[in-house]
């Protein structure tokens, strides 16, 4: 039996990995989860993980990140906002842009996409606090592979040659994202401040937990730029519509 301690979205998970292939397992997950292996300061205890290794292990891993973003979730509930969202920071200023989604849209593909340029904050939940401050969540990305039978390949960051995440990552802006596989050019609409919020809000499990949240969450996006709803066919074809939605001043 062995402990691995991770750290993502401002939370620490402890793991004990057990059972006789307790070594492979234990380099598998320092591989996926290269990123969340060291404390940036301040973290918040989170849910203690058990893990056996039986079998193939690449339905366990895809599970295991489940249950550790669930995890760090229920623990950041009522201290951070928190949307299911992928995001990337700007490299030269770590302004950070959250693009939100329900599951199985895309994140995952536009954070491998943006990320090649623009440090890599995660692809699933994005958490941050009142005045903006971003808490990384580095996990590893969930890839389809081509042979794609239902069990998705745990990737590292590191792996598919990702940026780092800016040191002071701030959030500047939301877009929201949809797909379209029939459109030849992406659509982009700006958005009000009600619209966004009821959008956003539809995207977050932990709002209602949180003190005044829409209050607090409409005087963000006041202070920012518009919220976007951006609908596209490809992650390529969107994305130097997006960096230009973070980087432009």
């Amino acid at each position: 039996m062995t402990t691995l301690d991770l750290y993502g979205l401002g939370v620490h998970s402890r793991v004990t990995v057990e059972g006789p292939r307790t070594d492979e397992l234990l380099d598998a997950l320092r591989e996926v989860w290269s990123r969340c292996l060291a404390p940036r300061g301040g973290e918040v205890p989170g849910e203690d993980l058990a893990l056996t290794l039986e079998g193939d292990p690449a339905p366990l891993l895809q599970r295991f990140t489940q249950d550790v973003t669930q995890a760090a979730i229920k623990a950041q509930r009522g201290r951070l906002f928190m949307f299911h969202a992928g995001a990337v920071t700007s490299p030269a200023t770590g302004a950070t842009l959250a693009y939100v989604a329900p599951g199985g849209t895309g994140k995952t593909t536009l954070s491998a996409v943006l990320g090649r340029t623009h440090g890599y904050v995660t692809d699933e939940t994005v958490g941050f606090t009142p005045d903006g401050r971003v808490l990384p969540y580095e996990k590893p990305l969930s890839v389809r592979p081509k042979d794609f039978t239902g069990v998705k390949v745990e990737t590292s960051p590191d792996e598919l040659g990702l940026a780092h995440v800016h040191p002071d990552a701030h959030l500047r802006r939301f877009v929201l994202i949809r797909r379209d596989a029939s459109l030849s050019a992406p659509q982009v609409e700006e958005l009000g401040v009600l619209d966004a919020i009821v959008q956003l809000a539809s995207e977050s499990s932990s709002l209602s937990s949180l003190p005044a949240p829409l209050q607090t969450l409409a005087a963000f996006l006041e202070a920012r730029p518009p919220t976007l709803l951006v609908t596209y066919a490809e992650a390529e074809q969107a994305r130097d519509l997006l960096v230009d939605a973070l980087e432009e001043s």
